[in-house]
């Protein structure tokens, strides 16, 4: 791979503001965004091979940044947004991405609406955090994959040239966190352009071009930070805990090392 340009990676953490980060770096680059073809299987987010790099467009996927992801990334002098979310309201905003279909407007919907449907809220979230396999693809393997890619994302941002944001930081702090894009990849845009940006990507006008486009528009269903996780009863907190510890113990402090203590709060 040859490039006249240094490579834009945006990584994220599933349903933690994808579509939301694509059009701010649209906004901000002018540039489209790259998004490797899904593989099938257990490790899917694990290939290298799904890291490549296309001239004119930045990467975009939930790739996990192992240590030879990192060493790609690297290698080729990449500069990286990462993006994770509160852990907590994730589980619940995973539950409803299924139980809605979410995906069924991109060309991507699936059978768990109608598996998820058959419970009620408590038990569906539960569900969501042990994961399922009922055969005939109708799979979920848990949170574990959801906070094993955090962790790396965690890890991973101290060792590549990267800037990490805490979803709801992001989006309650736009203008400073644009700013803080702007720097990383070298932009020099103007206070009145970011401004502009900031205004072109709020709920609002995001939920009105999604109406009109009449692409994506499930994707809009609340737009406020940390109401997920009011809708946790003290067991799932529980769960979701003993996932924290049984597959990423360190993440605690890995969260405390880049300051971002609210993904791990419930």
């Amino acid at each position: 791979m040859n490039f006249t340009k240094t490579p834009i990676v945006l990584i994220t953490g599933f349903k933690s503001g994808t579509w939301f980060m694509r059009r701010v770096l649209t906004e901000m680059t002018g540039m489209g965004f790259y998004e490797p073809k899904i593989l099938p299987g257990e490790k899917k987010y694990y290939n290298l091979e799904q890291l490549n790099f296309k001239e004119n467009y930045f990467y975009s996927w939930h790739i996990i940044p192992t240590k030879d992801i990192v060493e790609k990334l690297n290698r080729y002098n990449a500069k990286t947004i990462f993006v994770l979310r509160n852990i907590f309201d994730v589980v619940v905003s995973i539950y409803y991405h299924f139980y809605n279909d979410i995906d069924a407007d991109i060309g991507r919907g699936n059978s768990k609406d109608k598996f998820l449907k058959n419970f009620n809220f408590k038990d569906g979230i539960s569900l969501i955090i042990t994961g399922f396999d009922e055969g005939n693809g109708l799979r979920w393997n848990g949170l574990n994959e959801i906070i094993i890619h955090y962790n790396e994302m965690l890890k991973a941002s101290l060792l590549c040239e990267s800037i990490i944001f805490d979803f709801d930081n992001l989006v309650q702090n736009k203008i400073n966190s644009y700013e803080k894009i702007d720097s990383l990849l070298e932009l020099k845009l103007s206070h009145s352009v970011i401004e502009n940006i900031a205004e072109i990507t709020s709920f609002k006008s995001m939920k009105e071009q999604a109406q009109i486009n009449k692409v994506g528009l499930s994707h809009f269903r609340e737009g406020k930070p940390k109401n997920n996780r009011k809708s946790l009863n003290e067991l799932h907190k529980i769960m979701i805990k003993q996932q924290i510890k049984l597959f990423a113990p360190d993440m605690y402090e890995n969260a405390k090392k880049v300051k971002m203590y609210n993904i791990t709060q419930c």
